[in-house]
């Protein structure tokens, strides 16, 4: 499919096995993706991409030429649970980055540190062990509360969910709920664990996260401003 202005479009597809319906989402930092349920005949998407032409050239046309350069922070702000971390960066081996946590809540990032993306990595890593300490152990204790049996929990940094829940009824977390306020993170918690129950989005399923979070409709909106701006 050609796009107005004479380029080829190029899109991603993903296949998500609770997917009712195809769903197109243009994203700076992922382009365009058609997520489709499992099972889906792919040779329609063209079809429904074409019917969607003047919506997605006007998504694109939002988008910056280029992606904004990945800036290393002075501060990583854990607002789930209340910390807030200073970063220190030290040149040092060209070969490699290291990373120390002090007792100080500061960060020591040294080595290679005029490269942003090998910072990121290993900025990312920590993140991700924090959060496997604080989230698992909290998502283990929402579980309890609402009498649904997990079966475990994995977390990853993740860059389109903020969590997943298996047919196995085990959780996958985005290590990134940690940026989050507290009762955002409570609602992911929710979510998916309603998920155990009702592997679906059906009607049942939203009553049931409404029961917990009334107010869950919001917290859906505030989630979906904040995958795009939420990053280390």
């Amino acid at each position: 499919m050609l796009l107005s202005n004479g380029t080829e479009l190029v899109y991603r597809v993903r296949v998500h096995p609770r997917a009712r319906h195809v769903r197109i989402v243009v994203s700076r930092r992922h382009g365009l993706v058609v997520t489709v349920p499992r099972g889906f005949d792919r040779t329609r998407i063209p079809g429904i991409l074409e019917r969607k032409r003047g919506w997605i050239e006007r998504m694109l046309s939002r988008l910056p030429m280029k992606p904004e350069p990945y800036r290393p922070p002075e501060r990583i702000a854990l607002s789930a649970i209340g910390e807030e971390w200073a970063v220190e960066y030290e040149r040092g081996n060209p070969e490699r980055v290291t990373l120390v946590q002090r007792s100080d809540r500061t960060l020591l990032v040294s080595g290679a540190v005029d490269h942003p993306n090998v910072v990121r990595r290993i900025l990312e890593r920590w993140l991700t062990i924090q959060a496997r300490q604080h989230l698992v152990p909290w998502l283990r204790r929402t579980a309890a509360d609402l009498e649904l049996k997990l079966n475990g929990a994995t977390v990853r940094t993740q860059r389109t969910l903020w969590g997943s829940c298996s047919h196995r009824n085990t959780i996958s977390l985005n290590a990134r709920l940690l940026l989050l306020p507290p009762d955002l993170v409570r609602y992911v918690f929710i979510h998916e664990l309603v998920h155990i129950p009702h592997p679906n989005h059906s009607r049942e399923f939203w009553q049931a996260v409404a029961v917990h979070v009334p107010d869950y409709r919001d917290k859906l909106k505030d989630l979906k401003h904040r995958m795009e701006s939420l990053a280390i």
